[in-house]
Order: C-alpha cells, then sequence, then structure tokens
C-alpha cells in the first residue's frame, strides 16, 4: 500500500466535511418598514420587535445548527418604494422569510410580489382586509384585520351594553363604509336592530345626523369613521344634549380625537386591535428588556413584530431540523402549521408569545385574535374595558 492510498480515506474524510461545511445553507429573515420620514418611530417598532425576538432565540437556534441574520429594509411607507425593495429581497436567495410591512399598501404590494416565489411574508400590523382575500399562500398576519373590531363590538353592544337597536354613522370615508356595514351585518346575527344608518362628513351632514340621532332617542351610537370627523360629532351631539352611548373603532384611539372632542370624550367606547402593551399577560419581561435595549417603552407593533418573527423562526426550525435546505415554499407551508401557545407571566419553558396563542387559517388570518375595547375616562385616558377574542372562523 503507497501512502498516497493510505491518506485516500483521510482525504476523502476532509474533502466531505468541508464540502458539507460549504453547502451548510445560511438564512436570513428580513424586516420591512418605514425606518425614515413621519412614521420612523412607528416604523422602527417593527425592526425592534424583530430584533427582539432574535436576540431571545439566538441560543436554541446555534444550539440547532440554524444560521440565520436579520436584515433590515426602509420602505419610507411607500408602496413604489416597497416595489423596489420586493425585488431585491427576492434576488438576495438567502432571505426566507419577511416581518412587515406597517402599512396595508405596502403589504399588499410585497404579497403580490412575493406571491410566485412564495416568500412567507408576516405583518405585525397590516388591517386591511382585503389583504387575505387574494388567497395568498405566503402571506398571513399576526393582527386582526378590520372586520374583526365589527365582530367584537357587536359583541360588546349586544352582550355587555345589552342594545336592543343602534344609531349607525358612517363618516363616508372607505374605512368607514366597511366597518359601519360589516357592523351591520353582525348586528343583525345578534338580533340587534339598527334604528338608522346615515352618512355624514361635512359640517352640514353632521349637523343634519345629529338632529336624526336627538329625534330617535336612541340610546347607542356607533360611528365609523376617523377622529376629525368622530370629534366634530361626538361634541355636537353632547351639546345637543345627546347622552347616547357613543361607540367607534380604532379610528378614535388618536390624540387628535381628544382634542377635538375635548369633554365630550369622556366616555367614548372604541374597540383596537394594539391598545396597551400592559394588557398582555406576557408583557412584563419583554417590556423590562425593549427599555432595557431601547431606552423606550413599546408600543403594540412592537410585540407584534416580536411574534410575528418568533412565528417564522419556529417554521425555519421546523424544517431545517431535517439538515436539507429550507426553500421558500417549505418556509411559507411550514407558517401554516406552526401552533405557539398563550404564555403567562412566570412561565419559562417554551414560552415566546407575547400576544396569545398563534396559529394561521387557510387564507392567513390568525385562527384567534385579540381585540380591546377602551373607554375614556374623566381625565382623558383610554381604559380598558373588556377583552375580545374573536376567531378567524367569525370573519367569514
Amino acid at each position: 500500500m503507497t501512502l498516497t492510498s493510505r491518506l485516500a480515506p483521510a482525504a476523502t474524510f476532509f474533502l466531505l466535511l468541508a464540502l458539507s461545511t460549504a453547502q451548510a445553507a445560511s438564512y436570513k429573515i428580513a424586516t420591512i418598514s418605514p425606518l425614515s420620514g413621519s412614521l420612523t418611530a412607528i416604523g422602527s417598532e417593527v425592526k425592534r420587535g424583530a430584533e427582539l425576538a432574535f436576540k431571545n432565540r439566538a441560543a436554541e437556534l446555534k444550539a440547532a445548527g440554524i444560521d440565520v441574520s436579520l436584515v433590515s429594509f426602509d420602505d419610507e411607507a411607500s408602496a413604489t418604494k416597497g416595489e423596489q425593495i420586493a425585488q431585491s429581497v427576492l434576488a438576495d436567495k438567502a432571505i426566507i422569510g419577511v416581518v412587515g410591512a406597517l402599512n396595508s399598501s405596502v403589504s399588499n404590494v410585497l404579497g403580490q410580489s412575493f406571491a410566485a416565489d412564495k416568500l412567507a411574508v408576516v405583518t405585525p400590523s397590516s388591517t386591511n382586509d382585503a389583504l387575505t382575500s387574494h388567497r395568498w399562500s405566503n402571506f398571513s398576519r399576526v393582527v386582526a384585520p378590520d372586520r374583526a373590531q365589527s365582530v367584537a363590538a357587536a359583541a360588546y353592544i349586544a352582550d355587555t351594553l345589552g342594545a336592543k337597536s343602534v344609531f349607525v354613522i358612517s363618516d363616508n370615508t372607505a374605512y368607514g363604509n366597511g366597518l359601519t356595514k360589516s357592523l351591520i351585518g353582525n348586528l343583525k346575527t345578534r338580533n340587534v336592530a339598527v334604528a338608522a344608518y346615515a352618512g355624514a362628513s361635512t359640517p352640514a351632514q353632521i349637523a343634519s345626523v345629529i338632529k336624526q340621532v336627538k329625534a330617535s332617542n336612541a340610546t347607542i351610537v356607533y360611528f365609523g369613521g376617523t377622529d376629525d370627523t368622530g370629534g366634530q360629532l361626538i361634541q355636537g351631539l353632547r351639546n345637543a344634549g345627546v347622552q347616547a352611548d357613543f361607540m367607534g373603532g380604532d379610528g378614535l384611539d388618536s390624540p387628535s380625537f381628544l382634542q377635538r372632542a375635548g369633554k365630550a370624550a369622556v366616555g367614548v367606547i372604541y374597540t383596537t386591535v394594539f391598545g396597551p402593551v400592559n394588557t398582555f399577560s406576557n408583557s412584563v419581561d419583554f417590556t423590562a428588556q425593549y427599555r432595557a435595549d431601547y431606552k423606550a417603552l413599546p408600543s403594540g407593533v412592537a410585540v407584534y413584530a416580536y411574534d410575528a418573527t418568533n412565528a417564522l423562526l419556529s417554521a425555519l426550525e421546523s424544517k431545517a431540523k431535517s439538515g436539507a435546505t429550507v426553500t421558500r415554499p417549505q418556509m411559507s407551508a411550514a407558517l401554516r402549521k406552526v401552533e405557539l401557545p398563550a404564555c403567562f407571566s412566570g412561565d419559562k419553558k417554551d414560552c415566546i408569545t407575547i400576544t396569545g396563542a398563534l396559529s394561521f387559517d387557510a387564507q392567513g388570518e390568525r385562527s384567534t385574535s385579540r381585540l380591546l375595547i377602551m373607554k375614556y375616562d374623566e381625565m382623558y385616558q383610554a381604559k380598558m374595558a373588556k377583552i375580545q377574542t374573536v376567531s378567524a372562523e367569525s370573519l367569514k
């Protein structure tokens, strides 16, 4: 046996080891959100939530032999910019999943752009109903859609307020019309009558609808619309002596609504998909870590971005354990099978969610979403009145 032949087995071993090491896949997860411009503060929450998820899963992923890193893109809250970023992301074959976007218009571009490659994208904050109507197999969201607010509002009106009829008003925007029409359908299923339905956006229309509400003696007014019209409407109603309960969607979750409504805002009820972070049972450690790392308090967007990132990391981990390179279609399929349990303060083992149990239906909607019913108190502070859960099934 020659020296060469005696070394051949060892040489072969090291050659195979080198090849296997060279072929080991390195993955990336991208965040896409506004990191410049007027929405920088809230857009940065998407990035920060993802960063904390990576930080907390680093040891686990390393132990599993999974090489994955985080990259971030600035979409400037622009659909046009989002399209440009989408092409860059698609060109980087290492990117296996995306957390974003913040805005529904950008998420729509991302979902469509990534559909052919089946690149998984999970939005932590885009609530537009139409996003899941396309039935993109690669698109999911951890936040409840707009129509979930009408489901939660109808349940609160019927079960908590005990209403038999409601005067419904829209501000004539697409948001207001969609919210109020969905509410009417949900009220019907709960045997709550609609006393009247009206549109009001101009001063003359607002004045007219105030007279209609006063004449109707309605005990509950539901308003679907934005803070500007909502502020004018509630102030006008109270000035006219109308004391009916006033409820609306998250368009009323705004400092400018309080400025416009003044003292008339006291007692106003609204639904929101985010709400105060401290209403999440497993938020204490997250909030402390966020404050330590960023010298600020987190918003609901950061919390949802954290869970969106964890869903992607769990999907990747479930596929990468086999040792084979994970493809984008496999990642999207694995994401739809993710089931993360709800966690509570004090839970440590296998506890990675903040926003509750997390899984998705066939359209990418969260199986069960949590919405908050909020109410402004005498100090103009929004206080939680009730947590309302909404199933994906009830949205169909």
